[in-house]
């Protein structure tokens, strides 16, 4: 996978050699010129001196054979390059030869090789912001032509280095060279890759460099249709929210006068008010006949009851207004209280596998962007601990195993409650879990697509967006729960795959369900057999298509993210295992005993 990259990055190098030697090529002169290292009297220069002379060494590497090489390539490709692009860019190297300010702040804006190109530092992002802050005026060039004004453009130039075909999850675009380049605005991406590899070609007069593409930050990127659609619907949703809010405020303040005016009989408050619901749903509970039961307290006269503000009774629609209060949805969400019964130890499992996912895509995203992961990856792969970041792939699984094990405790529980499995509206079983998870999900998606590129910039800012055409002809994939049943490329939000999953799971958890209730037998013999088909379809999967045992270090691992990764016969088993092990608590009633011997041999299955 690293063969011939020693090679392709020293010729690469010379890439920049168009504006990383004007800098560094005159070190000395600069030092015996302005800081006098052998004069007695020496004094620190001034800010403009320092920059007067930079400039006019800079415009002195520039010669006239230089400058009409790089005009005649321009001539050569003109047809290819919009005009104004092209006119520009003489503009930029006219600026040049005349040691103009901001022709050569654009070159120094450009990244440049640091140290240690032997060990393949190949990130030169050069300073983005130099470049964007550059703003020429409109002039006349050489030949006469008028010309407005430009800004500055920062582009990306990505050379792709050793073979191609080496990829792997933690680099899925392979090793790349990638160098900022600053151009003119009027420059879009095809004219910025053109210009690219026209550097490369007049530099190193060589047709052995791989071809190179360019990818360009707009200075200023205009709202789309959809993004101001988007910001349309999420204020007229704020202002619900602040009304609702508000709303719900003066009600409680109104009740709570109410109640403070209320007469006292010996220090005790007499009346009825509702109290909460002695236990409460779990997120993965699942409604099966649509029906909640409350709980009403009447208190004694000679009860001593801590009473809080009763919200006043408004009606459907004041009641549907309140769903959205922020006072009365953080009482419930930031609400640390436990019914008994409640499997508090998952919380605790949710935790540390929320971490290891975190930390596996942190050096999945993250590796791609880092300047020296030629050898870091490399040495990082050999140690032992790296084994958590090479395998993250399994953390997935057990967030699989909870939802499992928590839709079989629950769905048991109320199976036995309702009477049998006759008695259960199925209908509500699957409609609440899709009207649970679908408006905050499509929310979700709607928000992400097509605002992401809005959120930052920067020199590796996705300014394009994330997701092809803004999941234009893919989102109604999602609504469905089917979008992991397609090509990944044009997959929407491609991490949404396992929401996908764990759907499909639900719709298909009966089949193991029912049996459990009715047969221990019959139940483990359903839930083995969707074991089995887990572990034949991805062995014969694997087979034909030729995939390793490791995706993420794999080099086919694009072919295994689409056919085995996202794919729901290939991920059902340990979701099976969960149904298993959540109808071994029903039955126990989360009273599982071990011995001390069996639960060390558990921990330390090895010794």
């Amino acid at each position: 996978m690293f063969e011939k990259w020693k090679f392709n990055v020293l010729l690469l190098v010379f890439i920049s050699i168009l504006n990383s030697n004007f800098i560094f090529c005159k070190t000395v002169q600069i030092n015996t010129k302005l800081f006098g290292t052998h004069n007695e009297n020496f004094q620190v220069p001034s800010k403009s001196s320092i920059k007067e002379e930079a400039s006019k060494l800079l415009s002195s590497s520039l010669t006239e054979d230089n400058i009409q090489s790089l005009k005649s390539e321009l001539d050569d490709v003109q047809y290819e390059l919009s005009q104004e692009c092209l006119l520009h860019t003489e503009m930029v190297i006219e600026g040049l030869f005349n040691g103009s300010d901001w022709a050569l702040r654009m070159i120094d804006a450009m990244g440049k090789p640091s140290s240690a190109l032997l060990d393949l530092h190949i990130s030169w992002l050069g300073n983005w912001e130099e470049c964007r802050n550059v703003e020429v005026k409109a002039t006349t060039t050489s030949t006469g032509t008028g010309s407005e004004g430009f800004d500055g453009k920062y582009c990306s130039a990505m050379f792709p280095i050793g073979n191609a075909s080496a990829q792997s999850l933690l680099l899925p675009g392979g090793l790349q060279l990638k160098i900022g380049m600053c151009l003119p605005d009027t420059c879009s991406n095809i004219d910025a890759s053109i210009l690219v590899n026209i550097l490369v070609k007049l530099v190193l007069n060589s047709t052995s460099i791989p071809q190179g593409y360019a990818m360009c930050q707009e200075n200023h990127l205009e709202l789309s249709d959809k993004a101001i659609a988007v910001i349309v619907v999420l204020s007229i949703l704020a202002t619900i929210i602040v009304t609702a809010t508000l709303y719900d405020i003066i009600n409680r303040y109104m009740m709570a006068a109410e109640q403070n005016s209320t007469k006292l009989v010996n220090g005790k408050v007499y009346g009825t008010f509702k109290s909460e619901p002695s236990t409460s749903s779990d997120e993965h509970t699942p409604m099966l006949n649509g029906q909640t039961d409350h709980a009403i307290k009447q208190p004694l006269p000679s009860e001593d009851v801590k009473r809080e503000p009763e919200v006043q009774r408004t009606g459907f629609w004041g009641q549907l207004l309140l769903s959205f209060s922020v006072y009365t949805n953080a009482e419930k969400i930031l609400n640390t209280n436990q019914p008994s019964g409640t499997l508090t130890n998952v919380n605790g499992i949710r935790f540390i596998s929320m971490t290891w996912v975190v930390l596996g895509h942190t050096y999945a995203f993250g590796l791609s962007s880092t300047d020296n992961v030629a050898t870091f990856l490399p040495a990082e792969i050999k140690t032992f601990t790296f084994q958590a970041i090479s395998n993250a792939t399994v953390a997935v699984d057990t967030f699989f195993v909870l939802s499992g094990l928590l839709v079989a405790y629950l769905t048991l529980k109320e199976i036995e409650k309702r009477g049998g499995v006759k008695r259960v509206n199925w209908f509500m079983f699957y409609f609440h879990r899709f009207w649970r998870l679908t408006p905050p999900y499509m929310l979700v998606l709607m928000f992400y697509v097509p605002l992401i590129k809005y959120w930052g910039e920067g020199p590796l800012w996705p300014q394009q967006g994330v997701d092809i055409d803004e999941c234009k002809d893919t989102w109604w994939r999602n609504l469905l729960y089917v979008n992991n049943m397609f090509e990944p490329e044009k997959m929407c939000m491609p991490w949404s795959w396992y929401l996908a999953n764990d759907m499909q799971f639900f719709i298909v958890s009966p089949l193991m369900l029912i049996p459990l209730y009715y047969s221990p037998l019959l139940g483990t013999i359903s839930c083995l057999g969707f074991v089995l088909i887990n572990f034949i379809s991805t062995g014969v999967i694997s087979k034909q298509n030729e995939l390793g045992s490791n995706m993420i270090l794999g080099d086919n691992n694009n072919a295994a993210f689409d056919l085995t990764y996202v794919k729901p016969w290939c991920r059902i088993g340990p979701y099976a295992v969960g149904i298993y092990v959540g109808y071994l608590l029903y039955k126990t009633g989360c009273k599982v005993k071990m011995s001390k011997v069996r639960q060390l041999r558990i921990l330390f299955p090895f010794y």
